[in-house]
């Protein structure tokens, strides 16, 4: 139960506003701070209309900032397959990170307090491990969070995203199967894509594909490994 989690109700924003949909994603994020105080000047200062529902510290305690019936102001312009809005219809969840650049792992204390808020979040509002996604996924060409060392292989065990083994194949992608790739990208759901155009015209949400599924190809043009993980990952979608 969500009490058991130890819920810290220290901290509130009132950056939100009034829910439009019913819930179905949680959208995970980093704060990009180092340390906790940082992360509540950022996510509850009124000019800056930033906020999040749940922010986890380095320590792992939880903290509420905004109440889940409320929106807010987590996702910014976002979209997943034809849901636009994501701000009204997800829970937002920040974790106190520094950035991917610094190279560090999240806290094996914060990935535990995350999986327990997000498996109750899941069983309460039913949402599917698909809709279970980052920041990054939802705005492919503004945001980069949770970033390449966010665990979501290890998530995927515990019901909390997709995920796919990887069928590693390094070989270049003719047109045909670039426009496949494409496809294959809008059918998991990633939005802002032009299929007829060429892969350098899609590169940031190739970049956010590769970010969260295979993160060792980020600033890589995508191949048949990337191919491959599009058709195992669409096996695994509930249209």
């Amino acid at each position: 139960m969500l009490c058991q989690l130890n819920i810290s109700h220290r901290y509130k924003s009132s950056n939100f506003d009034s829910r439009k949909k019913k819930i179905s994603f949680l959208i995970f994020h980093y704060t990009e701070t180092d340390n906790l105080a940082k992360a509540i000047k950022l996510l509850t200062n009124k000019k800056r209309k930033v906020s999040c529902h749940y922010l986890i510290d380095t320590n792992g305690t939880i903290y509420n900032l905004v109440d889940e019936k409320k929106r807010a102001w987590h996702a910014g312009e976002s979209m997943w397959k034809r849901s636009k809005d994501i701000n009204s219809r997800s829970i937002g969840i920040e974790i106190v990170y520094p950035g991917e650049v610094l190279g560090k792992k999240y806290k094996k204390t914060q990935i535990e307090s995350l999986i327990k808020l997000s498996l109750f979040l899941k069983k309460k509002y039913k949402i599917g491990k698909q809709n279970i996604l980052g920041h990054s996924d939802v705005a492919p060409d503004r945001k980069i969070d949770p970033g390449i060392y966010f665990p979501w292989e290890f998530l995927s065990k515990k019901s909390l995203g997709l995920w796919a083994k990887n069928r590693l194949n390094n070989l270049k992608l003719d047109e045909d199967n670039q426009k496949l790739f494409l496809k294959n990208l809008q059918r998991i759901g990633y939005p802002y894509l032009k299929i007829n155009n060429n892969i350098n015209f899609n590169k940031f949400v190739i970049e956010s594909f590769h970010r969260h599924h295979l993160p060792n190809m980020v600033k890589s043009k995508p191949n048949h490994t990337s191919l491959n993980k599009t058709i195992d990952l669409l096996k695994k979608t509930i249209d």
